[in-house]
């Protein structure tokens, strides 16, 4: 069975779009985050590219395309498309129980999984055209210069006459070390440069290794249209279903306490002898 045969149940081919009002926009979880956008909010009825900032940093970019989706899932009921190429050895693929984790509703999911780019736009442009997709997200981890201006105008147009939303993931989008990903010019509302960061670790009780903490990324808004570009050291919190900023310094602060209580037990050593 085919991609085409296999979504056809699915994603009905030839659907004409029916126009409806913009949705209002959805909040990030962050007030600094929201005021750098349009409105106050991720726009909806419209398409958002993610790339990665560097060749290494594509599991951080779907880190954040997933909490961009998590966030719209909470503001729209329905099933949310989730359409990558077939590259399972270099960037994995979903992980339901990854997904609930990180506070995604994995029953929500319908996972396709295209052999060509090609397939995963035409996945993305059928959705938008569907009344019950909450939103789409698709993951190009090849061939993602089939992605040109073109893809991006016929999905924004779907986009906006039918109130879908779809997030573009690019994986080799940071190959050339630019913070447009190596994309040229976009009809999407949003293009978000990512690059992964050290968490803070956690510390627990009764146990000498500390554990990883919150996912953080540093995360550039590189072009918004009626925005204002910006970069954030940024953390998702999985149990509030939200992103906020992180202490720049916050890593430190163990090394910090560690190093002052060295430098008592010298002292202590110094004063016995």
């Amino acid at each position: 069975m085919n991609f085409r045969t296999s979504t056809a149940a699915l994603l009905p081919a030839g659907r004409q779009p029916v126009r409806h009002a913009r949705p209002a926009p959805v909040s990030l979880g962050n007030p600094e985050l929201d005021a750098a956008l349009p409105e106050g909010g991720l726009e909806l009825g419209a398409v958002h590219e993610v790339v990665p900032a560097g060749p290494a940093d594509m599991a951080a970019t779907i880190g954040f395309g997933l909490g961009l989706l998590t966030r719209i899932a909470l503001a729209r009921p329905g099933p949310v498309l989730w359409a990558t190429t077939r590259d399972p050895g270099r960037h994995g693929t979903v992980y339901p129980v990854g997904m609930a984790a990180a506070g995604f509703d994995p029953g929500r999911l319908i996972h396709l999984d295209a052999k060509a780019a090609y397939d995963v736009l035409w996945a993305l442009e059928e959705s938008l055209a569907t009344p019950g997709i909450a939103a789409a997200i698709g993951i190009l981890t090849r061939d993602g210069r089939r992605y040109d201006f073109t893809a991006s105008r016929r999905l924004s147009l779907r986009a906006a006459a039918g109130g879908g939303t779809a997030i573009v993931l690019r994986a080799d989008g940071g190959t050339n070390g630019n913070a447009n990903g190596g994309i040229g010019a976009s009809a999407a509302a949003t293009r978000w440069s990512v690059a992964a960061r050290p968490s803070l670790p956690v510390r627990h009780p009764g146990l000498a290794m500390p554990g990883l903490g919150v996912p953080r990324w540093r995360v550039e808004l590189v072009r918004c249209k009626r925005g204002r570009p910006h970069d954030w050291l940024v953390e998702w919190d999985h149990e509030t279903l939200r992103f906020h900023l992180a202490a720049p310094l916050a890593d430190r602060a163990p090394v910090q306490a560690d190093t002052a209580s060295r430098r008592h037990a010298d002292a202590g050593s110094r004063h016995v002898a």
